[in-house]
């Protein structure tokens, strides 16, 4: 039975449903200084994936009950940060292109070419950790979204349209020395310090969601 601990750090996984693929893969990568684990199938790989794990999964597009595309849905339906490479054979290099159009970095066709692969593997680890640390970013900047007050909420949309304090005291019908404190607290809880970083801030949480 697989055990679930803390999440990997730019790990590599081999998903294949034959052991000699496994084999050949995981001594092709360990010669390249890459420590692979091995799984034949995905419910297995699933088992044992811990949410937050960055790095690479190399998929068989190929195998026996839950097949490559299928493994790929699950994965996206649970926001994995793994970058997924796909090996196919010929047969199956319309569903590899499927893949490819729900997020996979690339495909490779069997017998796998190890030049090709390490180079896609160092790709796949920079995207992997640049996608990491964009959902820490939207995680922390929703965090501190969830902790605005109401009234640091309607100051927010007004600062962010460059209104000045004096037109949204009159605005929200409060003191002007309120829309300072106020202004203070939420610049302070945003991690910001003006309305121009404040703006930016939020322009790209809007891109990324």
């Amino acid at each position: 039975m697989a055990t679930r601990g803390a999440p990997l750090m730019d790990a590599i996984f081999v998903i294949d449903d034959e052991a000699d693929v496994r084999e050949a893969l995981s001594w092709m990568l360990e010669g390249c200084g890459y420590q692979a684990r091995c799984f034949a199938s995905g419910p297995e790989f699933l088992a044992a994936l811990e949410p937050g794990t960055t790095g690479v999964a190399i998929i068989d597009i190929k195998m026996p009950g839950m097949d490559g595309l299928a493994l790929q849905a699950v994965l996206n339906e649970q926001g994995c940060l793994l970058s997924q490479i796909f090996l196919t054979g010929n047969a199956t290099v319309p569903k590899a292109v499927q893949a490819l159009q729900n997020g996979a970095l690339d495909f490779l066709e069997k017998p796998v070419d190890g030049d090709k692969l390490i180079g896609l593997i160092e790709q796949g680890l920079t995207r992997s950790n640049q996608l990491a640390e964009t959902t820490r970013q939207r995680a922390d900047l929703e965090q501190r979204l969830a902790s605005l007050t109401p009234r640091e909420r309607d100051l927010m949309e007004r600062v962010v349209a460059g209104k000045a304090n004096k037109v949204i005291a009159a605005e929200l019908f409060i003191a002007q020395r309120t829309v300072e404190i106020h202004r203070h607290n939420l610049f302070e809880k945003m991690g910001v310090s003006n309305a121009a970083e404040l703006a930016l801030l939020l322009g790209r949480h809007q891109a990324q969601g």
